[in-house]
């Protein structure tokens, strides 16, 4: 069983690997767009310049932190917290909390996508990150590092 456990938690860690480098790569490539989309949030200005520049690179840190066994865990636990995070905005703007309702065009399923598909991704990759977290302090009880 705890082989199949740590095939899991590495197979969890290189998905999550290529969604965080994906997800960074494709507001970084147009970077420009990314940031005017991100001002179309519901941020004061001030917060969306510096979460135009903060969410790509905790993205890419986050992946890095996820590809060396000693940082696993850690990369792990800020995946589940940041997925945690995009789906309680996306869920908060479903339910109509914002006075008004923010740009939804910086979602990975594209701007033609409803705040209802968002969600519905962001909480199945909130799932898995909650998956790899159990694996994660299951190893850490057991004194393990995969």
């Amino acid at each position: 069983m705890e082989m199949k456990q740590s095939v899991y938690q590495i197979l969890l860690s290189v998905v999550f690997i290529l969604f965080w480098l994906y997800s960074a790569g494709f507001k970084l490539y147009d970077f420009g767009a990314f940031k005017q989309e991100m001002h179309r949030q519901v941020f004061p200005a001030e917060l969306s310049n510096l979460l135009s520049f903060t969410v790509p690179a905790s993205e890419i840190i986050i992946a890095a932190l996820l590809v060396n066994a000693v940082t696993r865990g850690i990369g792990m636990i800020l995946s589940f917290l940041l997925m945690l995070a995009f789906t309680t905005y996306t869920g908060l703007a479903l339910l109509g909390v914002y006075s008004t309702t923010p740009c939804n065009c910086i979602g990975l399923l594209g701007e033609k996508a409803s705040w209802g598909d968002n969600f519905m991704l962001n909480l199945v990759i909130t799932l898995i990150a909650t998956a790899g977290l159990i694996l994660t302090f299951k190893d850490w009880k057991g004194g393990k590092r995969v």
